[in-house]
């Protein structure tokens, strides 16, 4: 039997994952902003990154509800790593090999995601509800 998906662990993952998004940013942003060229962001661009958090962390609550041994906190962040590495940083790679984007770029949004996702893994399969 499958678990079901645990709503407040899926919210609470996506707004951890906006404030990852803030942390690594600020840690990173001065580089980022030379390797874009960008140098405001637009008020829209901080409603859209957190929206996505929720069906971000939806797909990675799906993916393990359907787990027989999610692994608790560990399994989630492992599963999280996988899909942030697997699918978020491998499509950044090519996307930005054809924009010509500097390899540094892809490594900080790459890393973002996938450090994010195996934080929402950790946080969803950690809390997970008894059926």
């Amino acid at each position: 039997m499958t678990a079901r998906i645990n709503h407040v662990a899926v919210i609470v993952g996506a707004v951890v994952y906006f404030v990852w998004g803030a942390i690594w940013y600020t840690l990173f942003g001065k580089l980022w902003d030379v390797l874009t060229g960008v140098t405001t962001t637009a008020p829209t661009t901080y409603v859209i990154s957190f929206v996505i958090g929720f069906p971000l962390a939806y797909t990675i609550a799906y993916v393990l509800r359907g787990s027989r041994d999610p692994g608790g906190w560990q399994g989630g962040a492992t599963l999280g790593a996988i899909l942030g590495i697997g699918v978020w940083a491998a499509n950044l790679l090519e996307i930005d090999a054809y924009a010509m984007h500097p390899l540094g770029l892809w490594a900080i949004d790459g890393g973002y995601g996938v450090i994010g996702m195996a934080i929402v893994g950790g946080i969803i399969g950690g809390w997970r509800r008894r059926i």
